[in-house]
């Protein structure tokens, strides 16, 4: 096969600079952590949900490899709300300790129980801690800087010519590809009513890639069925494939459709962090469940059982006692290490029988994987990936094949200095029209026609269109699927909380209550989402919610516009939040976050918010007109009860 691109032969200063970016987010990481431990204390750190304390250990237990997990409950302050999540760096400490401190890695939060990785060469500590004294605290973790750093050198340093030719593909802001197949060639597409021609269209243009391929999947285009499909499609002529994404929800998704389908599907990553209904997936379970495991678990308690025993004091302790303690350290080491090569051979077995390998990006480092190699990988959520986050799995393969919506929110970058280099830009913002083997999904099944419509015109050219089954889908009786709701003149005017820096608007909650309950009957048994684009106004109508009766008992989420990304339900309000004399409206300017917000709804959508402060930005003026032509634009006064 004959390479589609000159390799360029000027040094890649881009990833140099990507260099400078990722030092940048880590130092931004890493001094936020600093000044959190110098200037908080312990019951204000508890406040802001950075630690638990007191917890009491419930349970221990073997895990593969050299890890042991343990499972806390929090006995104290289980009302607040925390930032703990599975797969965060912490620290389980003994409050009147100091040396009692374990790095651990939480593999799973549920209530108020939390499970953690730790070492096994920490346990004999680990029985010193107290009932009461103990805690559990997010920290710093330069775990994913690293994997990024060593990716992009290694990207600089290419060895492999696809490797270089993407690399300089990007630089150059385009990649013109040969097909790789005949197209008179049996593709062994799956084809069936799951699969419509935009999609089957895609999948031959990523089978004819011989670098990358793009999938360019707007809400609710199906791009989880198509890829599911082309691992199918893959799988016919490749061993195996290895398939990504950021987030382990979007992973557990991946693998749990391709397990479905029939697929042998392996997912790698922190145990129980993976989703409950995955566990038999995941190399931790696959390796429990082998009759060889309880003769490991067995050498491994035996070597633990040893190690004690040399440890366990003596009065007396003479020459004969110090040979006997370094005899049976001997032989613990030994032991220790006959289990971690049964347990290395199994694991081997397990890997190579599988034809998907599922983990996260950055998981894609995983040791199991150190020396494998694969044809294709797939990314979904691409457009939500760090460049450097994907190039950690591309270098494991020859193509890659991206999935995401550029037009969707970007990944999360902290650091304004790590911005300005260039860190939000992922590989589907350069890319995906400046790709010759990239494809757009253009028939939606998610939402009404008139919900769609300002999404399709202005973020994708009117390309969209909506399935039979959606295209006029609404509440029972309903006539306005999409509303503007104008608190223009009401007097709702934004409040911030200095403490969190974020907004809130109590008046705009009002309005959607009030507008709820004029929908009561409309909206029993439906599923309903309130998106708020600021974190204070997500806190202010969790608690309104949760203090009243009526409310608390109907189908309603509450989150922000980044936790409503891959969702939907079928009613959806959005309280824009800003109302200021000045004109403001901060990160609302940002129009990817709106198609996000927009895009959830499938039935029914209400847009909260003051004409006259978004009103001076094109973005939302656009919106009110599109809204006073195709829905319902309706003014607060309506629902004031004076």
């Amino acid at each position: 096969m004959s390479l589609p691109l000159q390799l360029m032969t000027e040094q890649p200063s881009r990833y140099h600079t990507m260099l400078k970016a990722i030092d940048a987010e880590r130092r931004h990481d890493e001094a936020f952590f600093k000044n959190l431990n110098e200037s908080k204390t312990m019951q204000q750190k508890v406040n802001a949900g950075f630690v638990w304390y007191p917890v009491q250990i419930i349970r221990k237990s073997y895990t593969i490899g050299e890890y042991l997990e343990v499972e806390v409950q929090r006995i104290k302050n289980t009302e607040k709300s925390h930032k703990f999540s599975e797969g965060m760096a912490a620290s389980l400490f003994n409050i009147q300790d100091e040396r009692m401190d374990f790095k651990v890695v939480i593999s799973a939060v549920r209530g108020d129980k939390m499970r953690m990785l730790l070492h096994t060469d920490q346990l004999d500590r680990l029985d010193i801690l107290e009932k009461g004294l103990s805690g559990v605290e997010v920290i710093y973790d330069d775990k994913p800087y690293k994997v990024m750093e060593a990716a992009i050198k290694a990207v600089i340093d290419a060895k492999k010519d696809n490797h270089r030719l993407l690399r300089d593909a990007l630089t150059a802001g385009s990649l013109h590809q040969i097909d790789i197949r005949n197209t008179e060639e049996n593709l062994y597409i799956e084809v069936n009513k799951n699969i419509n021609s935009s999609q089957k269209n895609a999948i031959e243009l990523c089978l004819s890639a011989p670098l990358m391929g793009i999938i360019h999947g707007p809400p609710g285009t199906g791009k989880t069925t198509t890829l599911v499909a082309l691992a199918v499609a893959l799988l016919k002529t490749e061993k195996r494939i290895l398939v990504c994404a950021s987030s382990n929800n979007a992973v557990d998704l991946l693998a749990e459709r391709m397990s479905e389908k029939g697929l042998s599907v392996l997912r790698l990553g922190n145990i129980t962090r993976i989703h409950d209904d995955l566990m038999h997936l995941t190399v931790e379970e696959k390796v429990r469940n082998h009759h060889e495991w309880s003769h490991i678990k067995k050498v491994k308690i035996q070597a633990h059982e040893t190690e004690k025993k040399a440890a366990q004091y003596k009065r007396n302790f003479g020459p004969e006692e110090r040979d006997e303690r370094r005899e049976l350290r001997k032989e613990a080491k030994e032991l220790r290490k006959w289990a971690y090569e049964l347990e290395d051979r199994l694991i081997d077995e397990i890997v190579r029988g599988s034809q998907v390998i599922a983990t996260t990006l950055i998981g894609a480092s995983n040791k199991i994987l150190k020396d494998m190699y694969f044809k294709t990988v797939i990314i979904d959520e691409a457009s939500q990936s760090l460049e450097a986050e994907c190039w950690n799995a591309m270098l494991k393969a020859d193509r890659v094949i991206l999935a995401g919506d550029h037009k969707q929110l970007p990944p999360t970058v902290k650091s304004t200095e790590a911005a300005k280099l260039g860190m939000e830009t992922t590989i589907l913002d350069i890319l995906t029209d400046q790709n010759s083997h990239s494809s757009l999904l253009t028939e939606q099944y998610r939402m009404h026609h008139k919900i769609l419509g300002f999404s399709n015109i202005r973020y994708y050219e009117s390309k969209l269109d909506s399935h039979p089954d959606v295209v006029n889908r609404t509440l029972r009786n309903d006539h306005f699927p999409l509303v503007y709701i104008d608190t223009a003149g009401c007097g709702f005017e934004e409040v911030m909380n200095n403490e969190h820096r974020s907004y809130a608007n109590h008046g705009e909650y009002f309005i959607i209550r009030e507008h709820i309950l004029s929908l009561t009957e409309k909206l029993l048994g439906t599923t309903i989402g309130i998106i708020c684009p600021y974190s204070e106004q997500v806190r202010y109508i969790r608690q309104q919610i949760s203090d009243d009766e009526i409310l608390r008992a109907m189908d309603i989420e509450v989150n922000s516009i980044d936790g409503f990304q891959g969702q939907e339900k079928e009613v959806i309000y959005i309280s824009l939040v800003r109302s200021n004399d000045t004109g403001d409206i901060g990160f609302l300017k940002d129009e990817r976050r709106i198609n996000v917000a927009m895009t959830r709804a499938q039935k029914k959508l209400v847009i909260v918010g003051d004409s006259a402060t978004i009103g001076q930005h094109k973005l939302f003026l656009d919106l009110m007109a599109y809204v006073e032509k195709e829905g319902h634009y309706d003014s607060a006064w309506n629902y004031m009860g004076y």
